[in-house]
């Protein structure tokens, strides 16, 4: 455990920053001119999306701001959106490219499901979570505040709700500092083993569920890990997974109560073409319930990307059951047997 409450620009209170913009980075027409000849001269390579590079992907001025903006997602506040990219008249197809480019800048990207998808789509499919293998983005439903199983998470907005939908923004770090201040005895339960459910996207010679605290502190860093309805949904599938302590419902109880605290979470809501990116391990994030337009082509759509930076935070080793490893760079995503990298256009 830590050895005291933490400070530093990742404990972060949303009402504080509500009344600033300093997070919101706006693409000016310079970057926004660089980013089409990118994406020009990514078509003129003829190569596959899932092979898109820093190289074939060129930035030669904006690479320095995305650098900045790394910087910020790893060691500032533990996010940023980035507003300005335009969407009108722009095709799935140019708007991937663009996200996929602009992802390959701050690092390698990982799948976000079994089926190799390095591209994610998340949109109201129909699905129904009391599936065991149908997992969040695929509904319209509120999303419990939860963390992603790669170090950064991104999302590009290609079409808005017709109502709701905003995106919740909670820091981890804010949240142990909350914890430690009400109540210190439940501190200690938040750093032992949750089994979390896989939603039926089983590595190799592994478990239906992984086991990991919500908490890990490594290399004087505070970690966080956590989506409640896996942990409760591996009690339920899995009489072979461990039970958890009185301790460790109370203190999940707590957590929740915590990030859905206005005084302590940041609200957003998207427009199109903005791309917001977090830092897994110190933000937890949500949605709200939102109610979509009737015409399929305007319904709620945004493109998503799960990436490992080459220069992210030192794991612990109990990390390797979700991630496939700690090697920062090489780590995260999802890959099961049969599982093949690739790039889909269709959600």
């Amino acid at each position: 455990m830590p050895p005291g409450a933490i400070s530093g620009p990742s404990a972060w209170y949303g009402p504080e920053l509500a009344g600033r913009s300093d997070w919101i980075w706006r693409l000016d027409g310079r970057d926004i001119d660089e980013i089409e000849s990118a994406i020009a001269h990514f078509r003129s390579t003829g190569l596959p999306m899932e092979s898109i590079g820093r190289d074939s992907f060129p930035l030669p001025v904006l690479s320095a701001k995305l650098e900045r903006m790394l910087g910020e997602i790893l060691d500032g506040r533990g996010f940023v959106l980035v507003r300005g990219f335009p969407m009108e008249g722009r095709d799935i197809t140019s708007a991937a490219i663009a996200y996929l480019g602009l992802g390959r800048h701050f690092g390698t990207l990982r799948s976000s499901n079994g089926k190799g998808h390095l591209l994610g789509h998340v949109k109201d499919v129909g699905a129904d979570i009391k599936d065991g293998n149908t997992r969040f983005y695929q509904t319209n439903r509120r999303l419990e505040y939860h963390t992603d199983s790669a170090d950064i998470v991104g999302l590009l907005c290609l079409q808005t709700a017709r109502s709701g939908g905003e995106s919740f923004l909670a820091s981890s770090v804010t949240v142990y500092n909350e914890i430690r201040r009400r109540r210190p005895d439940l501190l200690p339960a938040a750093f032992l083993p949750f089994p979390t459910d896989r939603r039926g996207e089983v590595p190799e010679g592994m478990n239906p569920w992984f086991d990991i605290p919500i908490f890990n502190w490594h290399a004087g860093k505070l970690s966080g890990i956590y989506l409640r309805h896996y942990i409760e949904e591996a009690q339920r599938r899995f009489p072979a997974a461990r039970r958890l302590s009185a301790a460790q419902i109370e203190v999940m109880d707590l957590i929740d109560e915590l990030v859905n605290d206005p005084a302590i979470h940041l609200q957003m809501a998207f427009e199109r073409g903005d791309m917001q990116f977090l830092h897994n391990h110190q933000i937890l994030h949500s949605r709200n319930d939102f109610e979509n337009w009737p015409e399929p082509e305007r319904q709620r759509h945004l493109l998503r990307l799960w990436i490992a930076p080459p220069g992210g935070r030192p794991l612990p080793d109990v990390y390797a059951a979700r991630y496939g490893g700690t090697t920062p760079g090489d780590r995260g995503g999802i890959i099961v047997p049969g599982t093949r990298l690739s790039v889909s256009l269709a959600a």
